[in-house]
């Protein structure tokens, strides 16, 4: 898929900040509005876009199939090797050039230029914000660069890669590096953070529970290091993101500044029209099952017969023409897939069902249930504001009963909006049992393997000899060690 993601960009930079771009000018004299530099504020916002274009569609495309929250629409077949398990590197090019030569170049850049700018709150937001991508490329990938990447300018242009489980101790110290920069009553981002408008207290939080996140992933391959890790956390009174406390890009939704997964999908211009993507029965139909009212944000009924109707995961592509997308559910045309649906990056429902997670564990002190009830509480709120009351009680159908419920419901909670992490939740803890359909060419599976890891792009592997081969995609990531 090519998106014209440089014409989207720009555009929203004019629009926040009346800026085009963030490279440097030639270098003629400066003027004041025309600087030969680029700054952290002009800087800042660039590395944000590229950062919600990558977890908001390229790498939100492939992880929301295989996490089975969407799946082929019968009316076209743009998605279909997702379906059947066989794609290749060309899935996610456009994921990893976005993330290392976009968000990830501007972002270092803010990191460097705002310490020396004596800006250490915009040095610290992207300090944050380069862990997150960075955790994002070891999920999906698992072996990355980091003590060598970045260096272009250096011209280190082949960086050696290490173990993602190296590279995760690095994104650890690099949250902290971020937190220590924090300046309460400093200099702070405005409308140049598009995410929290320079809210630094929510920047912590935001840091805070990225660490408890990356902690929580390692319960299976390193339960010690997880465990000492959140009680670190615990102990030193970090806050952590409550209900409600959402961190995500907004977008105005106005021609050329509108949610990637709206641009490149649903939108005729320079999207595919809308026809791809349909609702997976494996949400579906166990939030109808459980009369869950969250069935109605994530997903829009069908629009010829306005029931909620699914598809069977992989037999959208076994239709026989007789059938068309608006037989089918579809992702929420308002709080999944508008114009102006943020890209959330973490979410207050996210936070609280890790804590419940790490004292159901007993890595962190308080009651289970209690805090399992709070977070479904929260993610009610925010599909909808839904009361959960009623199915979590006892005897109801979301009632408590471990970390398989707490497991499950993260999940189900992430419907379409947090595609990448759903689907690093799933392959972390296998909850819950998904299937694919056996039935005619979606059989058709790579190695007969459900992916648990994404593959190298073509473009690396052809200019690296330090990337690793692409073996198959049923070959785990470091972290992922359930059975």
């Amino acid at each position: 898929m090519r998106l014209n993601n440089k014409f989207y960009l720009l555009t929203m930079l004019f629009m926040v900040i009346g800026v085009v771009s963030c490279d440097d000018a030639l270098d003629i004299n400066e003027s004041p509005n025309n600087p030969a530099r680029s700054t952290p504020a002009l800087t800042l916002p660039s590395g944000m876009l590229y950062s919600g274009q990558t977890v908001g569609l390229d790498f939100a495309l492939v992880s929301g199939f295989i996490a089975q929250y969407w799946t082929q629409s019968p009316q076209a077949g743009q998605y279909e090797v997702y379906d059947r398990y066989n794609y290749n590197g060309n899935a996610t090019q456009s994921g990893w050039q976005n993330s290392w030569y976009g968000a990830m170049a501007d972002l270092k850049y803010v990191k460097e230029q705002g310490v020396e700018d004596g800006l250490n709150n915009h040095a610290a937001i992207a300090t944050l914000l380069l862990a997150y991508q960075y955790q994002v490329l070891v999920d999906l990938f698992d072996q990355v660069p980091f003590d060598e990447a970045l260096n272009g300018d250096e011209g280190v242009l082949q960086p050696g890669y290490q173990s993602g489980e190296e590279v995760y101790d690095r994104i650890i110290a690099l949250i902290d590096e971020g937190l220590d920069l924090i300046v309460p009553g400093g200099i702070a981002p405005g409308a140049e953070d598009l995410m929290l408008q320079g809210d630094m207290e929510m920047w912590e939080k935001f840091g805070n529970t990225l660490k408890l996140r990356m902690y929580m992933r390692q319960s299976e391959a390193r339960p010690s290091v997880a465990q000492a890790g959140i009680q670190a956390l615990e102990n030193s009174g970090a806050a952590f993101l409550g209900s409600g406390e959402n961190v995500a890009i907004a977008y105005p939704g106005s021609n050329g500044n509108q949610n990637p997964l709206y641009s490149g999908d649903v939108s005729a211009n320079p999207g595919l029209g809308n026809v791809n993507i349909s609702g997976s029965a494996s949400v579906i139909t166990p939030m109808l099952d459980a009369g869950d009212p969250r069935v109605d944000f994530y997903y829009d009924p069908a629009v010829n017969s306005g029931n909620h109707v699914p598809i069977i995961q992989g037999e959208g592509v076994e239709e026989d023409g007789s059938e068309e997308r608006d037989d089918f559910s579809t992702p929420d045309a308002a709080n999944v897939a508008g114009p102006s649906t943020p890209v959330y990056y973490i979410t207050g429902h996210e936070s609280l069902f890790l804590q419940a997670e790490a004292i159901a564990r007993g890595w962190m002190s308080g009651d289970a249930k209690t805090a399992y009830d709070a977070a479904m509480e929260a993610a009610f709120l925010f599909a909808g504001g839904n009361d959960a009351s009623s199915l979590i009680a006892d005897g109801g159908a979301y009632a408590y009963q471990g970390l398989e419920s707490i497991h499950y419901q993260k999940w189900l909670s992430m419907a379409g909006t947090q595609c990448v992490e759903g689907w690093s939740e799933w392959r972390r803890t296998d909850t819950p049992q998904l299937e694919q359909s056996t039935e005619g060419t979606a059989a058709n599976l790579n190695g007969s393997q459900f992916p648990r890891r994404a593959f190298y792009p073509v473009v690396e592997l052809s200019n690296n000899p330090n990337a690793p081969a692409n073996t198959n995609i049923g070959d785990p990531v470091w972290w992922d060690v359930s059975e």
